[in-house]
């Protein structure tokens, strides 16, 4: 049987979502732990990425269903607006997170699903990005990305790439080569690595009203 642990409080998750945006990061060091895997804790790491993209991100934290195996889930919710090179950019990213805690602190964490969304140009474009959270080793799954609404007259191209793990390291969005998507789409069949971990994809879709930029992540474990 799994260990007993403390369950997440709201007081906890309002302490943290009150750190995250505040951009109190000595609080969200004390209440967020440490991950020996990543030096830093994953909301650490994902709040520092985040943060220096899109200084006005407003966070969501909420308490998920627990887990098999004792541990319990974080949901994160983050918007935000940045710029660059006098360009606008709106975000909307989920991550949800295995995690374990004293009932004071965040223990350690591990990325159960990770998604973001990046739009720039007139239109806040709807997309759909269909994928597994988490798949076997070896399995063959499906990832499309879909355009919400018909094309009609409109021209869509884009792309999609494997993030390797350099590309997740250095932050940096990847080169994706970009085609004709008539279909008003990307529809991919993946085979998953035989070992565990997590794969990430990116995808662009580039549409004459708007740009949309995607990251996905899908988890990879020996057994389900």
């Amino acid at each position: 049987m799994p260990a007993a642990h403390a369950q997440l409080s709201r007081a906890l998750l309002d302490q943290l979502q009150t750190a995250l945006n505040n951009g109190d990061t000595s609080a969200l060091a004390s209440l967020a732990g440490s991950s020996d895997e990543i030096g830093g804790s994953e909301l650490e790491t994902r709040y520092r990425k985040l943060r220096d993209q899109f200084p006005n991100s407003q966070w969501t934290l909420a308490a998920g269903k627990d887990l098999a195996d004792g541990r319990n889930t974080l949901k994160v919710n983050v918007v935000g607006n940045g710029s660059q090179e006098g360009r606008d950019f709106r975000l909307e990213a989920s991550q949800t997170l295995a995690v374990r805690s004293d009932g004071l602190t965040l223990g350690s964490q591990e990325v159960l699903a990770e998604e973001s969304i990046v739009r720039s140009g007139e239109r806040d474009l709807e997309v759909s990005v269909l994928a597994p959270d988490t798949v076997l080793t070896g399995q063959r799954y499906d990832l499309d990305v879909l355009m919400d609404e018909p094309l009609k007259d409109a021209t869509l191209a884009g792309g999609l790439t494997e993030l390797t793990a350099a590309d997740l390291l250095q932050e940096e969005s990847p080169e994706i080569e970009l085609g004709a998507l008539n279909a008003g789409g990307i529809f991919k069949t993946i085979q998953a690595p035989y070992q565990s971990g997590r794969q990430a994809w990116a995808a662009l879709l580039l549409h004459p009203e708007g740009t949309v930029s995607i990251s996905r992540t899908v988890r990879v474990v020996n057994r389900l």
